[in-house]
């Protein structure tokens, strides 16, 4: 997801304030985390300039004050921040689009602030009421601009034209053709191939997704073939990874499909999801969702975790579970929800060789109890909540329970923890490179 990334309620409030002074044009300044390989900014404040800033406003125009610009270019410089300078146009209609009068005020403006705070790539945005533009300050070349939370909207507008093919007509009869176009434009990352990742991989390629990143470290094995989709014996050997990309390519043969063989925990691995658009997170191991967890919320990727369990205790199954839960700005994280295990993720983080040699962590990973089913059952709830994030389709609930034995799947809420280290302004929310990355950092001797 390259461009200019806002936490909804950021971009709630910047378009509430700053609109509330119309008829008069009005100014915010938001300081931003770019980073340059990704092409992202990410911002979870606007902060509304004061009327004492204003060298002149109007209906058509505002200019800020060059004291207040000198003071804006020292606090990003001493942040490491880039700027991004946004103004309104409170009457135009449909998507705003950047003034003669914009055109001609930045110039200047983007000169003193590439040579006064270097730190990044600087941005200005015009906001309105059917949306907003944004572009690098000085430049026409515009970015997008998109918001992150329950949903995933894109607000600057769009000129693509894809989805509108006629196999998806039947799903354009319910979301629309915005919403399949919408789906065919995000680049969707999906770490675990195994039970429900590989179910999950069949449906998204059916919904439209066009552009895949696939992550897992493991080979199919002869245990995996009863809820692996898509595999058969001949397949044993073979990576997961290769086994989805074949089922992708078979359904969309022009979809893009980048598949690692590795272990998201790893630093250089996990970075590959900072830049997606959206992200399903398909593994039973904690660390690997501790990461995930973080880069939601750290470089606001909207992400959907899921999992199952089956109990069995004296040879029968008391408990048949399933839940899904949407990780997002405004949404409890994993760590509010205590679906972590500090020690298992302490454990999962370590080498084989550091892992053997630890006297307080014993014992080999058992084995669970799975079945295709049940494993399906959760990959169409994610599905299905993806789409209600991402298209017109009605759907509020971001966090679902399934009891298998009773039949039922029932929406639930958990409160958000007050200045969570994960998913609070306090913690890690929208801090991208700012903020270290709870990651594996593999050594020679490792």
């Amino acid at each position: 997801m390259t461009g200019l990334r806002f936490s909804s309620p950021a971009y709630r409030r910047a378009s509430t304030d700053l609109l509330a002074s119309a008829p008069l044009e009005s100014c915010g300044v938001a300081y931003s985390v770019h980073d340059p390989q990704t092409g992202t900014w990410l911002v979870d404040e606007v902060e509304a300039v004061a009327a004492s800033a204003y060298e002149h406003r109007d209906e058509v125009s505002a200019t800020l004050r060059p004291a207040f610009i000198v003071e804006v270019a020292n606090r990003a410089r001493a942040q490491g921040r880039s700027v991004v300078l946004v103004h309104t146009h409170p009457f135009e209609q449909g998507h705003p689009r950047f003034s003669a009068v914009d055109d001609g005020g930045e110039v200047a403006l983007a000169d003193y602030l590439r040579r006064r705070s270097p730190a990044g790539e600087h941005l200005a945005l015009v906001l309105g009421q059917a949306g907003c533009r944004a572009r690098r300050i000085g430049t026409s070349q515009e970015v997008p601009v998109w918001e992150v939370g329950e949903r995933l909207v894109l607000l600057s507008s769009n000129g693509s034209t894809e989805g509108s093919e006629v196999r998806y007509d039947r799903q354009v009869r319910a979301f629309g053709a915005d919403g399949q176009r919408a789906i065919s434009s995000l680049k969707v990352g999906v770490v675990g191939l195994g039970g429900t990742g590989s179910v999950l991989v069949q449906q998204l390629a059916r919904l439209g997704v066009r552009d895949f990143v696939l992550i897992d470290p493991d080979v199919v094995e002869t245990t995996n073939l009863n809820r692996l989709a898509g595999a058969g014996p001949a397949d044993v050997g073979m990576t997961k990874i290769a086994v989805a990309e074949r089922e992708i390519l078979l359904c969309s043969p022009t979809t893009r499909v980048r598949g690692l063989r590795a272990d998201v925990v790893d630093a250089n691995v996990a970075a590959e999801l900072v830049g997606l658009n959206f992200v399903f997170l398909c593994t039973d191991s904690h660390a690997s969702r501790a990461v995930v967890c973080h880069i939601a919320y750290q470089y606001l990727v909207p992400t959907i975790d899921m999992g199952t369990s089956i109990t069995v205790r004296d040879g029968a199954v008391t408990h048949i579970t399933g839940r899904v839960q949407m990780l997002a700005p405004e949404l409890p994280c994993l760590t509010c929800t205590a679906a972590l295990d500090g020690n298992q993720i302490r454990r999962e983080m370590m080498s084989p060789e550091h892992r053997a040699s630890d006297p307080y962590l014993v014992g080999a990973h058992e084995p669970q109890p799975a079945v295709m089913s049940i494993n399906a059952t959760a990959a169409s709830l994610a599905a299905t909540m993806f789409m209600a994030a991402v298209t017109s389709m009605p759907g509020q609930a971001r966090f679902q329970l399934y009891d298998g034995v009773r039949g039922t799947v029932r929406p639930t809420q958990a409160r958000r923890v007050e200045d969570c280290i994960v998913c609070s302004r306090r913690g890690a929310l929208a801090k991208g490179l700012s903020w270290v990355l709870p990651v594996r950092t593999r050594t020679k001797n490792d």
